[in-house]
């Protein structure tokens, strides 16, 4: 898989300082949700999988699924085990700065029946993942998302690769692209494309939504009924659900580019995670599935905007398949 050079012609990103602040939500109540210890997935519990981002769009990440559940990686195949997210980076006019925080309440502290309120995305921001493999740690590869937002219109791509040793004998690129229309706090997806090359084969995936009529066409020749507010595979990492204090599982309809499913998330609001940006305050969403089902998770941090700081694809016998771990988050408003 060929290695993928960011621009040379992007300028030196200004420092900006990080601070913990709570996140926007609704109304506050004095009922409060904690996080719940978490205790090992049961057969039909959560699953994890890789945003196709922490490398290339898909490692990580399943092929057809978010980068997030893209092409597995095993130790033959080292696909990115994260999170998707583009190769482009931002425009030069909008420098990108280190992720800035957004004010807000603690997601813990929705009120009971009050959904917690996205925070507003950045026009534009670009996110970097080390990808790992397996449960061993070995990283195999990168991933880098990037999201541009212009006059109501989005842009989200993530590019994954392998990276080191394992290039020399593996090489897996994925490409996943996601566009639409947005708003300060949602995207709404028009087109998925998927673009997956290991050694000397390619494979190209792609969903159309075709909104007026409610139906979401594939490249395989399928098409499917669209329900309201369905997602793709990569702009779910970017789309934080909203939530109630009494509803921990979440339902959402995500599309790749071969078909539909409705993913069931059990959500923890409190968890820290260990990263290199240091320890992040995150919600954490586990995929609930049935006994040898493939898994996905993904962490969302509390700090950045609810930005995926964390994707982990599941094998379908519960092991780690691969994740995307961030390394680096920068932001921009202009």
């Amino acid at each position: 898989m060929p290695q993928i050079q960011l621009p040379a012609f992007e300028k030196p990103l200004p420092p900006l300082e990080a601070k913990l602040i709570p996140l926007p939500i609704g109304k506050t109540g004095s009922h409060k949700h904690k996080a719940k210890p978490r205790s090992a997935p049961q057969p039909e519990q959560v699953a994890q999988a890789i945003p196709d981002q922490p490398i290339a769009a898909s490692a990580p990440v399943a092929a057809s699924e978010p980068v997030l559940a893209s092409s597995p990686i095993s130790a033959s195949e080292p696909s990115a085990a994260s999170a998707p997210v583009a190769a482009s980076a931002p425009s030069a006019s909008a420098p990108l700065a280190v992720s800035a925080p957004v004010v807000a309440e603690p997601v813990a502290a929705v009120a009971t029946e009050v959904e917690a309120k996205r925070p507003p995305l950045p026009k534009h921001a670009k996110l970097n993942f080390s990808v790992y493999l397996g449960e061993s740690g070995i990283k195999v590869g990168e991933s880098v998302h990037t999201l541009d937002i212009v006059d109501g219109h989005y842009t989200l791509k993530a590019d994954a690769h392998t990276t080191g040793l394992v290039h020399l004998f593996k090489t897996y690129h994925i490409e996943q692209t996601s566009s639409g229309t947005a708003t300060a706090q949602t995207l709404k997806p028009d087109t998925f494309t998927e673009i997956i090359t290991q050694s000397s084969s390619k494979e190209i995936n792609r969903g159309d939504f075709d909104w007026p009529t409610n139906k979401i066409h594939f490249s395989n020749g399928t098409e499917a009924s669209l329900p309201p507010q369905t997602m793709d595979i990569l702009s779910t990492l970017y789309q934080f659900p909203p939530i109630k204090e009494r509803d921990q599982i979440v339902s959402i309809n995500i599309a790749t580019g071969k078909n539909l499913e409705t993913y069931r998330f059990q959500v923890d609001v409190e968890e820290p995670l260990k990263t290199g940006m240091g320890t992040l305050q995150t919600v954490h969403f586990r995929r609930v599935h049935k006994a040898h089902q493939e898994g996905l998770e993904i962490w969302f941090a509390q700090e950045y905007r609810l930005l995926p700081v964390k994707v982990r694809h599941l094998d379908n016998d519960g092991k780690i398949d691969g994740e995307a771990i961030i390394t680096e988050i920068r932001v921009s408003d202009e």
